[in-house]
């Protein structure tokens, strides 16, 4: 229709050149955007890294928390982010030149051209031509800026708006995020979905302060006194748990599902606050956690086994030594070398992870293992010569686990019923075993 209406009015040659100048720009300005596709999968995939390198790192906060990896996955994320943001600077220098580039032969140089078709009539005999010169140029000149102004201010108000919501959502969020953080400096726990009954004669939460209890360091014991277990939400799982492992003796702990042997470990890891008593521990370095389905870093073969470390003193044999502890040698080969990489978290079937943990275990050789049903998926002769092996470090362990076969490995047991109550006691030849 605007081809017909101008070739009426002023002539076929001027909207044949509008449509050649159009149909030559954008013939250029499509090949020059042909790198823009590349470049948008490429930052797909980055992005898509960098939300995976996340959130594994929030589904496994608790086992790298325990075995002090932040540093590792720090640089694992740090790593995945600087390759996104490189790759982000080469696409913004990439728009930045097509948008110039865009502007001038889209924009300016077709405006130029527009007017120019718009101004024939002006310039040639036309039925303006009887107005007078003067009128004709500014009514010519007064439209033309007036629909060009009108239309940049919309846009920008439009796009200013567009933007503001956005920085306002963006706002509230972060300031949400001030808000907990300042509660929880403060140790201000409050409940928000749960809302358990009080055990009997139990302490409620609104009794317990944060920060009351203590935390003392002290080599080759682990120590609990009059600690209640209580979780952040401020359910009191355990009134008063009191007891005393020295170094060399195994501790069997056991109990149903939710009777706080999670707690319990998750206090000996710092990640809980103590509400009171007072805990005695090791160090984080010399404490380690195994759960049932062990962490897999992103990384190489060797990066499994030496995990939270970056670099090992330890040899190609000597690692290969503790592979055979734990009957896992043939992977080496199977998956191509110590350097071979991939996402172990799927290559690996669950007892081979579980294995990989013990392994990565032997290597630190802490003074205290957690072991959270942590070979469950391993055979039983398997599981007994790594049991052994950790007797022949001198690594104590605190195992939960429902098998009849690893009472013989374990000096006492722990036991929580559930309802608040707990005994600790010698395993001896009067203590009946229980579990499959």
């Amino acid at each position: 229709i605007y081809v017909k209406g101008l070739t009426a009015i002023i002539g076929g040659q001027a909207p044949a050149i509008m449509l050649m100048y159009l149909l030559v720009s954008g013939s250029v300005l499509t090949g020059m955007r042909r790198p823009m596709s590349r470049l948008t999968a490429e930052e797909q995939r980055l992005e898509g890294e960098l939300r995976y390198v996340n959130s594994r790192l929030i589904t496994n906060s608790e086992e790298i928390a325990f075995y002090s990896g932040n540093a590792r996955e720090k640089k694992t994320i740090d790593s995945a982010l600087a390759r996104l943001t490189t790759h982000l600077k080469s696409v913004i220098n990439f728009r930045f030149s097509m948008g110039f580039i865009d502007n001038i032969i889209a924009k300016y140089l077709a405006t130029c051209v527009g007017f120019c078709v718009v101004a024939y009539p002006y310039l040639t005999a036309s039925p303006l031509s009887r107005s007078s010169y003067q009128h004709r140029m500014e009514f010519y000149y007064k439209s033309g800026r007036m629909m060009v102004k009108l239309a940049e201010a919309i846009g920008r108000l439009v796009l200013a708006g567009r933007e503001m919501t956005k920085l306002a959502g963006y706002t509230a969020r972060v300031q949400e995020l001030i808000i907990v953080l300042k509660d929880l400096n403060a140790g201000n726990y409050t409940r928000t979905m749960m809302h358990s009954a009080t055990l009997p004669g139990s302490r409620t939460s609104s009794s317990l302060n944060f920060g009351k209890g203590r935390v003392v360091t002290a080599d080759n014991l682990i120590k609990f006194e009059a600690v209640p277990l209580v979780t952040p939400n401020g359910d009191v799982l355990v009134n008063e748990l009191t007891f005393e492992v020295k170094s060399g003796i195994n501790v069997l702990v056991c109990g149903p599902n939710g009777c706080g042997k999670s707690s319990l470990f998750r206090i000996l890891g710092e990640l809980w606050p103590v509400f009171g008593g007072c805990v005695t521990k090791p160090a984080a370095g010399q404490l380690f956690y195994i759960p049932q389905r062990p962490y897999m870093t992103l990384g190489t073969l060797r990066d499994q086994i030496i995990y939270p470390d970056t670099t090992s003193d330890m040899d190609d044999a000597s690692l290969w030594e503790l592979l055979s502890r734990v009957q896992l040698t043939n992977i080496v080969e199977r998956e191509g070398g110590w350097d071979a990489v991939a996402d172990w978290m799927d290559v690996l079937s669950g007892g081979e992870k579980q294995r990989i943990a013990m392994a990565r275990v032997f290597y630190h050789r802490p003074q205290f293992a957690i072991l959270d049903e942590c070979t469950s998926a391993v055979s039983v002769d398997v599981e007994d010569a790594m049991y052994r092996h950790c007797r022949e470090l001198s690594i104590t362990l605190f195992t939960v686990s429902h098998r009849k076969s690893l009472w013989k490995h374990h000096q006492y047991y722990l036991h929580m019923d559930g309802r608040g109550s707990f005994e600790f006691k010698p395993i001896d030849d009067d203590t009946q075993e229980f579990g499959s």
